[in-house]
């Protein structure tokens, strides 16, 4: 009777081992071999600002522009001077490329430049760059919101379509890392 017994036994402790390796897998998973820097993205993700639908900026005509008429899509926003340096090109040539290699989704998003100066750009620049939305932030509402570390003018800001200010690049991005991170964010949303 007792040699019938221990192969029973031995099958009982081998079926609740089975079952209990995973429990014992992930709890040592969990708690003891944590992964390090496994995010996905390459854009900073940054504590949402909400900025006000009261908010004012000012067209290029001097005419104003509330930013609630801008909500509704996601916007790629960059601050640079009218004068527009070679890195300014730079971070207006991303934000046409980026935007053009979402494809179909690309008209979801727009692209903003926001003028720190209120000066009108140079000509050409407005030409080379059609499809961008050249605004001023006379009372600097804007400008003061952006979360940045150091000077505002040294990245791309993405605001989702309620008007959270969420994401940011640095001015010289890696393209195709900045098209991976905005395909998913426009694959994930629902809104905009």
């Amino acid at each position: 009777m007792q040699s019938s017994a221990n192969p029973n036994r031995a099958k009982l402790i081998l079926v609740m081992a089975v079952f209990a390796l995973p429990v014992v897998a992930s709890y040592l998973a969990y708690f003891v071999w944590q992964p390090q820097g496994g995010t996905r993205n390459y854009g900073a993700l940054i504590k949402p600002v909400t900025l006000p639908e009261t908010m004012s900026l000012t067209g290029l005509d001097g005419a104003s522009v509330s930013f609630k008429t801008l909500r509704g899509k996601w916007l790629m926003v960059q601050v640079d001077a009218s004068g527009c340096n070679s890195e300014c090109e730079h971070k207006l040539y991303v934000m046409r490329q980026v935007r053009l290699m979402q494809g179909r989704e690309q008209d979801r998003m727009q692209r903003v430049w926001v003028i720190a100066d209120g000066r009108k750009p140079r000509p050409d620049i407005k030409q080379d760059y059609v499809g961008t939305q050249l605004l001023a932030d006379p009372a600097g509402g804007l400008t003061a919101k952006l979360a940045a570390e150091g000077d505002v003018k040294q990245y791309i800001y993405m605001i989702d379509p309620l008007g959270n200010v969420m994401m940011r690049w640095p001015a010289n991005p890696d393209i195709k890392r900045m098209h991976k991170d905005i395909e998913r964010l426009l694959k994930a949303s629902q809104i905009g």
